[in-house]
């Protein structure tokens, strides 16, 4: 088992120095591809709700996590999926690559760039949230993953005085916002390449962003109902989740090349 992680960790770095945007880049360059559907996320089926998206270290599957109940007793399920397509396949456990690029995708640090992080700002605050396709989602689910509609749910937040905000902020800008829930990182954002300070988010109404440490931001055309963001290490590919119903999910990915 060591040698596998060794052999993992020395092919991360191979990644790493061969990044095909492994430059501090300018987001507004980049060009995202049309999406390609990867297959189709039953929660009724694979059971909780989503916790992780992450990429094989060849770029040919996905791993997806979910859980069921809350920490510290939640149940994990594991799953990979072939780019190519298919239905996701139960793992008996997660695999070593899964929990590697988590690492990766999810850290506080900028990959290569340690003095770019990502702040936390813990708040006290009134929150309103509008009735359209965005505010009838719950917040709570959001977080969680679940992002289950609920018109009940969406007056509860509506008509609380008191929440509880924690958003992670990267040049004040908010790659990660959550109310009333224990913070998850990389359950929103997904760090680019090492060393291009780039960084993937999606916001509290599902919109799907790219940004750098130079401020530059790009909103993704087309996605809606987002979450779950997962760039690839050499920066080619972004994979992400979209709500399709209720505890549905479509999971895709795009090209990503330089303008």
């Amino acid at each position: 088992m060591v040698s596998l992680l060794v052999a993992l960790s020395l092919l991360w770095i191979s990644l790493l120095q061969t990044s095909t945007l492994g430059t501090s880049i300018d987001v507004t360059r980049l060009v995202v591809g049309t999406p390609t559907l990867v297959g189709e996320l039953d929660l009724g089926t694979l059971k909780g709700d989503l916790r992780q998206i992450g990429w094989s270290s060849d770029g040919s599957e996905l791993y997806i996590e979910t859980t069921e109940g809350k920490p510290p007793s939640a149940k994990l399920h594991a799953y990979t999926l072939p780019i190519a397509g298919g239905t996701p396949a139960p793992q008996k456990q997660k695999p070593d690559w899964a929990t590697s690029y988590w690492a990766f995708k999810s850290d506080r640090f900028a990959p290569g760039i340690g003095s770019l992080m990502i702040d936390v700002r813990q708040t006290i605050e009134n929150m309103k949230y509008g009735t359209g396709s965005a505010g009838a989602i719950d917040q709570g689910d959001r977080a969680t993953g679940g992002m289950t509609t609920s018109g009940a749910n969406a007056e509860r937040a509506a008509l609380s005085d008191k929440n509880t905000v924690v958003r992670l902020k990267l040049l004040d800008e908010t790659v990660s916002e959550f109310v009333n829930e224990q913070p998850i990182p990389g359950l929103m954002f997904s760090w680019g390449p090492a060393r291009s300070g780039a960084i993937a988010f999606t916001d509290r109404d599902g919109r799907l962003f790219l940004f750098d440490q130079a401020k530059h931001k790009q909103a993704v055309a087309g996605a809606k109902d987002a979450l779950l963001p997962a760039w690839t290490i050499d920066g080619s590919r972004l994979a992400w989740v979209q709500r399709s119903g209720r505890k549905k999910f479509t999971l895709v990915y795009a090209s990503v090349t330089r303008g």
